[in-house]
Order: C-alpha cells, then sequence, then structure tokens
C-alpha cells in the first residue's frame, strides 16, 4: 500500500496508491486432512501473496513517480525485492519514502507456530532472507521509517506498546544502535508527515520523551498491555528496553495527560 494524502514539508498534497497481490492466484486456505476443519498454517499466508507480487506493485507504483513526478510513500515493506526496487528508485532520484514494521523485522514465518492469528496480517510476515533485506535497507536508508501497523482487530499486528522494543532488541542483536531505532522511528517519521514541532530532542522542540534502560529486559504479557485487544505477537518474547517514564508535551504522561490523550468511546 502506498498513502500519500497527508501534508509533508515540500507539498501539502499527493494523491493515493495502494498496493495488493498483482494478478497472483491466492493459495488456498491449508485444511487438516482428518477434521477438514481450517487450519491457519505459518506457510499459508506468504504463499497467497507472493514477494514477487509485492515487488511487482511497487514497480508500478515507482514508474507512475517517474512519469509524474508525484511525491509518494510505499506503507508496510515486507520483502527484500520491494527493498531493490526502492533502491533504484532512489538512486534514480525519485521522489519516493517507504516504511517496514516491527514484525517484518522481529518475526519470521518458519518460527511461527500454526493457528497464531496475533501474527496475521497484510502483508505476510516472511522468511529471514526478506527480513535480513530489510534491516540492510534501514541501515543503508533505502527504508525512511519503522511504523506499527497498530491494527488488533483485523489486518495488522497488535504492537503500539511494544514495536519500538522490539525494534531495539533486533536492532542491537545486529550491531545496531538506540540511535538507528530513534531515528527510524521518531526523526524520521515526524519528518515524513511534517510534524516539525517534534521528533528530535532539540531546543524548541515540543517533549516528547521516554526515558528507557536499553540493556534492562523484560517478557510481554500481552494481558498486561493497555490496548483494548490483550493480544499481542510479541506475547511472551523477552524484549530490551525498560521505559522508566514518559513525558507528553514535557508533562509526565502518568499525572493526567494521558487520560486526556485518550479517545472516550460512546
Amino acid at each position: 500500500m502506498a498513502k500519500t494524502d497527508y501534508p509533508t514539508q515540500s507539498t501539502s498534497y499527493i494523491g493515493r496508491i495502494r498496493h495488493r497481490r498483482n494478478g497472483a492466484k491466492p493459495a488456498k486456505w491449508a485444511t487438516n486432512a482428518a477434521t477438514k476443519s481450517p487450519t491457519v498454517a505459518n506457510t499459508v499466508e506468504p504463499a497467497s501473496r507472493p514477494a514477487e507480487c509485492e515487488a511487482n506493485a511497487v514497480r508500478k507504483i515507482v514508474r507512475l513517480v517517474a512519469r509524474t513526478g508525484c511525491r509518494t510513500h510505499i506503507l508496510h515493506v515486507s520483502s527484500g525485492l520491494s527493498v531493490d526496487v526502492l533502491r533504484r528508485a532512489k538512486a534514480e532520484g525519485l521522489p519516493v519514502s517507504a516504511e517496514t514494521c516491527p514484525h517484518y523485522l522481529t518475526l519470521d514465518c518458519d518460527h511461527i507456530p500454526d493457528n497464531a492469528t496475533a501474527v496475521k496480517c497484510c502483508p505476510p510476515i516472511r522468511d529471514l532472507h526478506e527480513q535480513d533485506a530489510l534491516w540492510a535497507g534501514l541501515a543503508d536508508g533505502t527504508l525512511d521509517g519503522v511504523v506499527t501497523d497498530h491494527s488488533p482487530a483485523s489486518g495488522g499486528v497488535s504492537s503500539l506498546q511494544v514495536g519500538f522494543r522490539a525494534v531495539l532488541t533486533g536492532a542491537m542483536r545486529r550491531g545496531l544502535s538506540l540511535a538507528d531505532v530513534v531515528r527510524w522511528m521518531s526523526c524520521n517519521t515526524a519528518r515524513l508527515v511534517g510534524l516539525d514541532d517534534r521528533g528530535d530532542i532539540t531546543p524548541v522542540l515540543r517533549a516528547d520523551l521516554a526515558i528507557i534502560r536499553p540493556y534492562e529486559r523484560f517478557v510481554v504479557d500481552a494481558t498486561a498491555l493497555e490496548s483494548r485487544n490483550p493480544i499481542c505477537a510479541c506475547d511472551g518474547m523477552t524484549l530490551n528496553g525498560v521505559v522508566t517514564r514518559t513525558f507528553v508535551a514535557g508533562r509526565d504522561a502518568l499525572s493526567g495527560v494521558r487520560e486526556g490523550n485518550l479517545i472516550v468511546r460512546p
């Protein structure tokens, strides 16, 4: 999916483009031969939405960008093939940016048990080879940022509360730093959507801050998270990064600001 309908520093509006599978026949859901009941197999989603289909869709978008000059942002990149297309597009100077998500960087389809619906998402989680290519794309700047795609009800993964720590854990294992993760998940993302008053620790900018112990570890408990739906793809995982305090616009998030920022449901 490409989404470009938000204000940016360079333009006020750009069109919206979505990419899904591109002409490939989706694989049928695996069926348990004994019970005839559907089984959500960890290899079914990737097989039904191949990486090549995603890359073909991105190629189409890139061709349109080359023709029109329309600044375009690609969402939820899950494939190294797509990273290759974007790397060439950026080398040609085309106005494209792109993001990936924590679950594509920290989970792989070969180590997900069957029927693990907490990790079902679109695009699907792929294998370690694809994951390595995504990390390489972040390291060399082909991918501009990491966003949560937080959608615990359908189509996404519940990761808003632990996504940063999951990416931090994966980054540290690969010799990357906390500063890299902050750049991908704060500085670059704020810049991409035109939030010039935040995204960095600089005088005069809005003080949205987290005090974190990056080397201290904790075990994710989905039932203890603040999300309305008590599910999480990282449930049971041991992650780096214990948050001790959070500030929103300079105010402690536990001093009443948190409640004021939550949407009140009717």
